[in-house]
Protein backbone atom coordinates (compact mmCIF):
# COMPACT_ATOMS: atom_id res chain seq x y z
CA UNK A 1 0.00 0.00 0.00
CA UNK A 2 1.32 3.94 -1.15
CA UNK A 3 3.09 5.02 2.16
CA UNK A 4 1.35 8.44 2.71
CA UNK A 5 3.97 9.41 5.15
CA UNK A 6 5.37 13.32 3.84
CA UNK A 7 8.22 15.63 5.62
CA UNK A 8 5.45 17.48 7.26
CA UNK A 9 4.28 14.51 9.04
CA UNK A 10 7.83 14.67 10.58
CA UNK A 11 7.46 18.11 11.45
CA UNK A 12 4.12 17.83 12.95
CA UNK A 13 4.59 14.15 14.96
CA UNK A 14 1.63 12.76 12.93
CA UNK A 15 2.01 9.35 10.99
CA UNK A 16 -1.11 10.39 8.79
CA UNK A 17 -1.28 13.16 6.72
CA UNK A 18 -4.52 14.73 7.82
CA UNK A 19 -5.16 17.83 10.31
CA UNK A 20 -8.07 19.01 11.62
CA UNK A 21 -9.43 22.33 10.93
CA UNK A 22 -9.55 24.69 13.85
CA UNK A 23 -13.32 25.08 14.13
CA UNK A 24 -13.82 28.14 16.62
CA UNK A 25 -16.73 28.21 19.10
CA UNK A 26 -18.33 25.23 18.02
CA UNK A 27 -17.97 21.58 17.16
CA UNK A 28 -14.18 21.09 18.46
CA UNK A 29 -13.99 19.82 21.37
CA UNK A 30 -11.02 17.76 23.03
CA UNK A 31 -12.73 14.79 22.67
CA UNK A 32 -12.87 15.24 18.84
CA UNK A 33 -9.15 16.70 18.87
CA UNK A 34 -8.08 13.62 20.81
CA UNK A 35 -9.78 11.22 18.47
CA UNK A 36 -7.64 12.78 15.34
CA UNK A 37 -4.73 12.96 17.25
CA UNK A 38 -4.82 9.64 18.25
CA UNK A 39 -5.69 7.97 14.90
CA UNK A 40 -2.21 9.89 13.47
CA UNK A 41 -3.62 13.41 12.70
CA UNK A 42 -3.39 16.49 13.97
CA UNK A 43 -6.33 17.15 16.03
CA UNK A 44 -6.60 21.13 16.12
CA UNK A 45 -8.41 23.40 18.95
CA UNK A 46 -9.95 26.31 17.32
CA UNK A 47 -9.33 28.78 19.85
CA UNK A 48 -10.40 32.48 19.04
CA UNK A 49 -12.83 32.98 21.56
CA UNK A 50 -12.01 30.96 24.50
CA UNK A 51 -10.80 32.43 27.43
CA UNK A 52 -7.33 31.28 28.60
CA UNK A 53 -8.63 29.13 31.14
CA UNK A 54 -11.15 26.92 28.76
CA UNK A 55 -8.59 26.51 26.36
CA UNK A 56 -5.99 25.49 29.09
CA UNK A 57 -8.49 22.93 30.54
CA UNK A 58 -9.44 21.37 26.82
CA UNK A 59 -5.85 20.74 26.13
CA UNK A 60 -5.40 19.08 29.02
CA UNK A 61 -8.33 16.67 28.51
CA UNK A 62 -7.33 16.30 25.07
CA UNK A 63 -3.67 14.78 26.58
CA UNK A 64 -5.79 12.74 29.22
CA UNK A 65 -7.41 11.16 26.51
CA UNK A 66 -4.24 10.34 24.80
CA UNK A 67 -3.56 12.91 22.17
CA UNK A 68 0.15 13.85 21.41
CA UNK A 69 0.01 15.93 18.46
CA UNK A 70 -2.26 18.92 19.22
CA UNK A 71 -2.25 22.29 17.61
CA UNK A 72 -4.18 25.66 18.45
CA UNK A 73 -5.77 27.90 15.97
CA UNK A 74 -5.95 31.70 16.03
CA UNK A 75 -7.37 34.12 13.87
CA UNK A 76 -5.12 37.14 13.74
CA UNK A 77 -7.64 40.12 13.06
CA UNK A 78 -8.14 43.94 13.40
CA UNK A 79 -11.43 45.64 14.02
CA UNK A 80 -12.97 46.85 10.61
CA UNK A 81 -15.49 49.21 9.36
CA UNK A 82 -18.87 48.76 10.37
CA UNK A 83 -21.83 49.56 7.37
CA UNK A 84 -24.47 49.80 9.32
CA UNK A 85 -25.12 50.84 13.33
CA UNK A 86 -26.88 48.31 15.85
CA UNK A 87 -30.11 49.87 15.66
CA UNK A 88 -30.65 49.49 12.09
CA UNK A 89 -29.33 45.89 11.66
CA UNK A 90 -31.84 44.87 14.71
CA UNK A 91 -34.79 46.65 12.75
CA UNK A 92 -33.85 44.36 9.85
CA UNK A 93 -34.30 41.19 11.98
CA UNK A 94 -37.07 42.24 13.98
CA UNK A 95 -39.40 39.96 11.90
CA UNK A 96 -36.91 36.48 12.58
CA UNK A 97 -36.45 37.35 16.42
CA UNK A 98 -40.62 37.32 15.96
CA UNK A 99 -40.59 34.20 14.73
CA UNK A 100 -38.38 32.64 17.26
CA UNK A 101 -40.26 34.29 20.21
CA UNK A 102 -37.13 36.35 20.96
CA UNK A 103 -37.64 40.24 21.83
CA UNK A 104 -37.60 42.70 19.63
CA UNK A 105 -35.01 44.75 19.49
CA UNK A 106 -33.23 42.32 21.50
CA UNK A 107 -32.04 42.18 24.70
CA UNK A 108 -28.89 42.86 25.76
CA UNK A 109 -26.87 39.61 26.67
CA UNK A 110 -24.09 40.18 29.92
CA UNK A 111 -20.53 40.05 29.05
CA UNK A 112 -19.10 36.70 29.60
CA UNK A 113 -15.52 36.31 30.92
CA UNK A 114 -13.22 38.11 29.09
CA UNK A 115 -11.81 35.82 25.84
CA UNK A 116 -8.11 35.65 25.42
CA UNK A 117 -6.46 37.70 22.76
CA UNK A 118 -4.23 35.74 20.24
CA UNK A 119 -1.21 36.24 21.68
CA UNK A 120 -2.33 35.30 25.18
CA UNK A 121 -4.17 32.14 23.33
CA UNK A 122 -1.14 31.00 22.16
CA UNK A 123 1.16 31.65 25.42
CA UNK A 124 -1.53 29.36 27.07
CA UNK A 125 -1.64 27.14 24.28
CA UNK A 126 2.50 26.62 24.31
CA UNK A 127 2.20 25.90 28.54
CA UNK A 128 -0.57 23.45 28.10
CA UNK A 129 1.60 21.20 26.07
CA UNK A 130 0.43 22.30 22.08
CA UNK A 131 2.90 21.36 19.41
CA UNK A 132 1.68 23.28 16.71
CA UNK A 133 0.39 27.11 15.97
CA UNK A 134 -2.18 27.71 13.21
CA UNK A 135 -2.64 30.97 12.40
CA UNK A 136 -5.85 32.82 10.14
CA UNK A 137 -6.95 35.73 8.89
CA UNK A 138 -3.67 37.69 9.64
CA UNK A 139 0.14 37.84 9.36
CA UNK A 140 1.44 35.13 11.72
CA UNK A 141 4.26 37.46 12.95
CA UNK A 142 2.44 38.21 15.68
CA UNK A 143 3.09 35.40 17.29
CA UNK A 144 6.31 34.14 16.27
CA UNK A 145 8.12 34.31 18.83
CA UNK A 146 5.73 32.66 21.25
CA UNK A 147 6.13 29.60 18.98
CA UNK A 148 10.10 29.84 18.46
CA UNK A 149 10.44 29.76 22.52
CA UNK A 150 9.11 26.46 22.44
CA UNK A 151 10.34 25.14 19.89
CA UNK A 152 6.80 24.77 18.19
CA UNK A 153 6.31 25.12 14.20
CA UNK A 154 3.73 27.78 12.89
CA UNK A 155 1.24 26.89 9.88
CA UNK A 156 0.06 29.88 8.29
CA UNK A 157 -3.39 30.00 6.48
CA UNK A 158 -3.79 31.53 3.35
CA UNK A 159 -5.86 32.28 0.21
CA UNK A 160 -3.80 33.90 -2.62
CA UNK A 161 0.03 33.50 -3.37
CA UNK A 162 1.15 36.60 -2.19
CA UNK A 163 -0.27 36.06 1.51
CA UNK A 164 1.62 32.78 1.28
CA UNK A 165 4.61 34.43 0.82
CA UNK A 166 4.56 37.19 3.09
CA UNK A 167 3.57 34.37 5.55
CA UNK A 168 7.26 32.77 4.80
CA UNK A 169 8.78 35.58 5.10
CA UNK A 170 6.99 36.39 7.86
CA UNK A 171 8.78 33.04 9.38
CA UNK A 172 5.60 30.52 8.79
CA UNK A 173 7.27 26.97 8.95
CA UNK A 174 4.48 25.43 6.91
CA UNK A 175 1.90 26.80 4.76
CA UNK A 176 -2.10 25.90 4.83
CA UNK A 177 -3.60 27.01 1.44
CA UNK A 178 -6.93 27.37 2.05
CA UNK A 179 -9.05 27.04 -1.70
CA UNK A 180 -12.32 28.81 -2.38
CA UNK A 181 -14.24 25.79 -1.67
CA UNK A 182 -13.31 25.82 1.76
CA UNK A 183 -16.35 26.34 4.66
CA UNK A 184 -15.30 28.82 7.74
CA UNK A 185 -13.84 32.61 7.27
CA UNK A 186 -11.48 33.10 4.40
CA UNK A 187 -8.13 33.46 5.05
CA UNK A 188 -7.19 36.44 3.13
CA UNK A 189 -4.80 38.89 5.12
CA UNK A 190 -6.85 42.36 3.85
CA UNK A 191 -10.51 42.20 3.56
CA UNK A 192 -11.87 45.07 1.44
CA UNK A 193 -14.33 47.61 2.75
CA UNK A 194 -16.70 46.26 0.03
CA UNK A 195 -16.21 42.52 1.55
CA UNK A 196 -15.23 40.64 -1.56
CA UNK A 197 -12.16 38.98 -1.28
CA UNK A 198 -10.28 36.63 -3.84
CA UNK A 199 -11.78 33.20 -4.53
CA UNK A 200 -8.92 30.66 -5.94
CA UNK A 201 -10.11 27.24 -6.57
CA UNK A 202 -8.07 24.70 -4.31
CA UNK A 203 -6.99 23.12 -7.48
CA UNK A 204 -5.45 26.70 -8.56
CA UNK A 205 -4.17 27.49 -5.57
CA UNK A 206 -2.44 24.55 -4.16
CA UNK A 207 0.62 23.97 -7.06
CA UNK A 208 0.97 28.18 -7.13
CA UNK A 209 1.48 28.35 -3.61
CA UNK A 210 3.64 24.63 -3.51
CA UNK A 211 6.22 26.73 -6.62
CA UNK A 212 6.19 30.31 -4.24
CA UNK A 213 7.52 29.09 -1.10
CA UNK A 214 9.92 26.77 0.16
CA UNK A 215 7.87 25.05 2.79
CA UNK A 216 5.39 22.25 3.23
CA UNK A 217 2.00 23.26 1.83
CA UNK A 218 -1.23 22.32 3.59
CA UNK A 219 -4.24 21.61 0.49
CA UNK A 220 -7.57 22.73 2.66
CA UNK A 221 -10.65 23.48 0.65
CA UNK A 222 -13.58 20.96 -0.64
CA UNK A 223 -11.25 17.97 0.70
CA UNK A 224 -13.98 15.20 2.09
CA UNK A 225 -12.51 11.64 1.08
CA UNK A 226 -9.23 9.96 -0.17
CA UNK A 227 -10.30 11.06 -3.27
CA UNK A 228 -9.07 14.37 -2.02
CA UNK A 229 -6.00 13.32 -0.28
CA UNK A 230 -4.64 11.86 -3.30
CA UNK A 231 -5.06 15.10 -5.49
CA UNK A 232 -3.74 17.41 -2.83
CA UNK A 233 -0.63 14.96 -2.65
CA UNK A 234 -0.35 15.24 -6.67
CA UNK A 235 -0.77 18.58 -6.39
CA UNK A 236 2.74 18.82 -4.53
CA UNK A 237 0.93 19.30 -0.98
CA UNK A 238 2.17 17.03 2.33
CA UNK A 239 -1.01 17.35 3.66
CA UNK A 240 -4.62 17.95 3.91
CA UNK A 241 -6.69 19.94 6.56
CA UNK A 242 -10.46 19.00 6.91
CA UNK A 243 -13.57 21.08 8.27
CA UNK A 244 -16.57 20.18 7.31
CA UNK A 245 -16.22 16.65 7.29
CA UNK A 246 -15.26 16.54 10.98
CA UNK A 247 -18.38 18.20 12.05
CA UNK A 248 -20.83 15.06 11.57
CA UNK A 249 -18.12 13.62 13.72
CA UNK A 250 -19.50 11.68 16.53
CA UNK A 251 -17.32 13.17 18.88
CA UNK A 252 -18.43 16.85 17.33
CA UNK A 253 -20.06 19.15 19.96
CA UNK A 254 -21.86 20.39 16.32
CA UNK A 255 -26.09 21.14 16.98
CA UNK A 256 -28.31 18.45 16.07
CA UNK A 257 -29.88 21.06 13.57
CA UNK A 258 -26.97 21.36 12.02
CA UNK A 259 -25.54 17.81 12.11
CA UNK A 260 -28.40 17.14 9.86
CA UNK A 261 -28.34 19.83 7.31
CA UNK A 262 -25.13 18.94 5.94
CA UNK A 263 -25.42 15.38 4.36
CA UNK A 264 -28.54 17.01 2.65
CA UNK A 265 -26.78 20.13 1.19
CA UNK A 266 -26.47 20.37 -2.72
CA UNK A 267 -23.05 21.82 -4.20
CA UNK A 268 -24.43 24.72 -5.04
CA UNK A 269 -26.03 25.48 -1.40
CA UNK A 270 -23.23 27.66 0.17
CA UNK A 271 -22.33 31.82 -0.13
CA UNK A 272 -19.50 33.24 1.00
CA UNK A 273 -20.73 36.76 2.40
CA UNK A 274 -19.61 38.98 5.49
CA UNK A 275 -22.67 39.75 6.04
CA UNK A 276 -22.64 37.45 9.20
CA UNK A 277 -19.91 37.96 11.21
CA UNK A 278 -18.23 41.26 9.37
CA UNK A 279 -15.74 39.11 7.67
CA UNK A 280 -16.16 37.14 4.54
CA UNK A 281 -17.02 33.58 5.44
CA UNK A 282 -19.10 30.13 3.70
CA UNK A 283 -22.41 29.73 4.73
CA UNK A 284 -24.48 27.45 3.81
CA UNK A 285 -27.57 29.49 2.16
CA UNK A 286 -30.48 29.42 4.01
CA UNK A 287 -32.93 32.26 5.68
CA UNK A 288 -30.92 34.05 7.81
CA UNK A 289 -28.03 34.59 5.85
CA UNK A 290 -30.12 35.32 2.89
CA UNK A 291 -31.82 38.20 5.48
CA UNK A 292 -28.25 39.42 6.23
CA UNK A 293 -26.91 39.36 2.72
CA UNK A 294 -29.88 41.34 1.61
CA UNK A 295 -30.04 43.97 5.05
CA UNK A 296 -28.31 46.98 5.68
CA UNK A 297 -24.96 45.22 6.46
CA UNK A 298 -22.85 44.70 9.36
CA UNK A 299 -21.88 46.09 12.36
CA UNK A 300 -18.11 45.17 11.95
CA UNK A 301 -15.90 42.36 13.06
CA UNK A 302 -16.97 40.79 17.02
CA UNK A 303 -20.17 43.16 17.37
CA UNK A 304 -22.13 41.65 14.46
CA UNK A 305 -21.59 37.69 16.04
CA UNK A 306 -22.67 39.10 19.46
CA UNK A 307 -26.00 41.08 17.76
CA UNK A 308 -27.04 37.50 16.47
CA UNK A 309 -26.49 35.53 19.59
CA UNK A 310 -29.85 34.79 20.84
CA UNK A 311 -31.09 33.97 16.74
CA UNK A 312 -28.07 31.51 17.09
CA UNK A 313 -28.98 30.08 20.21
CA UNK A 314 -32.65 29.97 19.70
CA UNK A 315 -32.56 28.33 16.09
CA UNK A 316 -30.34 25.87 17.64
CA UNK A 317 -32.53 24.59 20.57
CA UNK A 318 -35.43 24.97 18.59
CA UNK A 319 -34.44 22.53 15.53
CA UNK A 320 -35.08 25.53 13.45
CA UNK A 321 -32.50 25.22 10.56
CA UNK A 322 -33.39 28.02 8.67
CA UNK A 323 -32.66 30.68 11.21
CA UNK A 324 -29.50 29.16 12.23
CA UNK A 325 -25.85 30.22 10.51
CA UNK A 326 -23.61 27.50 9.60
CA UNK A 327 -20.40 27.29 8.37
CA UNK A 328 -19.84 24.67 5.60
CA UNK A 329 -17.49 23.64 2.50
CA UNK A 330 -18.96 23.17 -1.17
CA UNK A 331 -18.51 19.43 -0.01
CA UNK A 332 -20.51 19.06 2.71
CA UNK A 333 -23.11 16.76 0.80
CA UNK A 334 -20.57 14.35 1.37
CA UNK A 335 -20.31 14.64 4.86
CA UNK A 336 -21.96 11.83 6.86
CA UNK A 337 -22.13 10.55 10.82
CA UNK A 338 -18.95 8.86 11.91
CA UNK A 339 -16.56 8.46 14.46
CA UNK A 340 -13.47 11.05 14.26
CA UNK A 341 -11.05 8.17 14.10
CA UNK A 342 -12.64 6.15 11.26
CA UNK A 343 -12.49 9.37 9.33
CA UNK A 344 -9.10 9.80 9.54
CA UNK A 345 -8.64 6.25 8.67
CA UNK A 346 -10.74 5.56 6.05
CA UNK A 347 -9.70 9.04 4.56
CA UNK A 348 -6.09 7.60 4.74
CA UNK A 349 -6.47 3.98 3.44
CA UNK A 350 -8.94 5.74 0.30
CA UNK A 351 -5.80 7.44 -0.70
CA UNK A 352 -3.63 5.26 -0.60
CA UNK A 353 -5.61 2.32 -2.57
CA UNK A 354 -6.22 5.17 -4.97
CA UNK A 355 -1.95 6.17 -5.67
CA UNK A 356 -1.97 1.90 -5.96
CA UNK A 357 -4.18 1.50 -8.82
CA UNK A 358 -2.72 4.72 -10.51
CA UNK A 359 0.51 3.40 -10.20
CA UNK A 360 -0.57 0.11 -11.71
CA UNK A 361 -2.78 1.22 -13.86
CA UNK A 362 0.65 4.19 -15.47
CA UNK A 363 3.60 0.65 -15.40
Amino acid sequence: MANLHTPLCDMLGIRIPILLAGMAAGPCTPELVAAVSCAGGLGVFGATGMTTEALARDIARARALGATAIGVNVQITRPNTPRTDPETLAAALADVRRALNLPTPPVPVPPGPATGTARELVATALAAGATAVITGLGDPAEIRDLADAHGVPVLAMVATVADAVRARASGADAIIAQGAEAGGHRASFEVPVDGHVPLVGTLALVPQVVDAVDVPVVASGGIMDGRGLAAALALGAQAVSLGTRFVLATESAAAETYRRSLPNLPDTGTIVTDAVTGRPARWVRNTITQRLIEGPGHIGWGPQRSALNDIRQAAAERDLPQYLPMLAGQGAGMAREQGAADIVTEIAAEAAAIIDRLAATAR
